[in-house]
């Protein structure tokens, strides 16, 4: 899941998320790394933050900081008020992505205030809940997404049953 040619995204995915907490910046893990967190790992070629709106004008300083550039105009989904951000950082030949999203909704910034401590090992980060994780999903509805929410659904299943709900 974890590992890729050139740069690591395992290494820049604390980095970034280290970097956020010293700037103060409210965020949660989403996308392929929260299934990480949540389910089995799953091959990701990106990293998907989901940023509070409030903090969103600062974060484009540390991110540069870091090498990061914005590589698009941003782009809004159609479906839900989210928007993506996406920073490219490149080494050499290789690139890493950064995809930032900012929702407009106030289910966006409850899922960015409910977002739990998951320890890895290189620190702590704040990983959306399973639940919040399933909602975000069914927003874009892509055939990755869709089988991520079974997955998330069936996890969550096998955890009732073995608590005897």
């Amino acid at each position: 899941m974890w590992y890729r040619e050139g740069m690591d995204l395992f290494d820049e995915f604390f980095a970034i998320t280290q970097m956020l907490d010293k700037a103060r910046i409210r965020y949660a893990v989403v996308g392929g790394l929260a299934m990480a967190f949540h389910d089995e790992p799953r091959f990701t070629r990106d990293i998907d933050i989901l940023i509070h709106p409030d903090d969103f004008p600062r974060l484009p300083a540390p991110m540069t900081a870091r090498g990061y550039t914005e590589a698009t105009e941003p782009w809004t989904f159609q479906n839900t008020p989210l928007t993506l951000h996406r920073y490219v950082k490149t080494e050499a030949e290789d690139h890493l992505v950064v995809d930032i999203l900012v929702g407009e909704l106030a289910r966006h910034r409850e899922i960015v205030e409910a977002a739990t401590n998951q320890v890895g090992s290189d620190g702590t980060v704040k990983v959306v809940r399973r639940e919040d994780l399933i909602w975000l999903k069914e927003q874009p509805g892509s055939d990755q997404d869709r089988l991520d929410i079974r997955r998330l659904q069936d996890d969550q299943n096998r955890e009732g049953r073995s608590r005897g709900k």
